[in-house]
């Protein structure tokens, strides 16, 4: 992050003093974002392992299956979900604001229009091919862990981890709608 990029960013209405002010705020805090990275992993990892484990424990199916390693390998599509919107990004957009980076390129919230309600923006970029993949990538490593087939495991996901999903959603949509400016 270049400090004209910053600049681009957040420092638009922004005095001179105000924007040095703010960008030495940024440098001097910045180590902090560092510490976050593996916090949001351990927190995206344990979302999935909870969903799946509770899912597991109510259907009483697939119990002696290792839900957490299942679920920190399958994080592999959502790394690759991520290095796919940065080269995107990088190399198709023209970024003029914060909110064109939040945006997936691959969601449903390409299709929506810009009239479209703040609140409903998490909904429609979630709604994306890398969470799909990341679905049917759980379901093909739960069957084979179990050595069952490829459909009961997919059922077990969507009946598990889908629910949980949607919670997770309308939490993040009412907390927008509540603190949203």
């Amino acid at each position: 992050m270049t400090d004209d990029l910053y600049r681009l960013l957040v420092g638009v209405e922004m005095t001179d003093q105000q924007f040095e002010d703010y960008l030495n705020f940024v440098r001097k805090w910045q180590w902090v974002s560092y510490l976050l990275i593996p916090l949001t992993l351990i927190l995206r990892i344990s979302f999935t392992w909870l969903c799946l484990k509770a899912g597991s424990f109510v259907a009483d199916r697939f119990i002696d299956i290792p839900f957490w390693k299942i679920s920190i390998q399958a994080e592999i599509i959502f790394t690759v979900s991520a290095v796919a919107g940065l080269l995107y990004n990088e190399f198709f957009v023209d970024i003029h604001s914060l909110e064109q980076l939040s945006l997936n390129p691959f969601s449903l919230q390409v299709f929506s229009s810009n009239n479209m309600p703040k609140w409903s923006s998490y909904f429609f970029n979630t709604l994306n091919v890398f969470e799909l993949s990341y679905v049917f990538f759980l379901s093909w490593m739960i069957a084979g862990e179990s050595k069952k087939e490829f459909f009961p495991s997919l059922k077990f996901v969507a009946s598990s981890y889908l629910p949980g999903l949607a919670l997770w959603i309308l939490l993040v949509s009412y907390l927008s709608v509540v603190f949203q400016p």
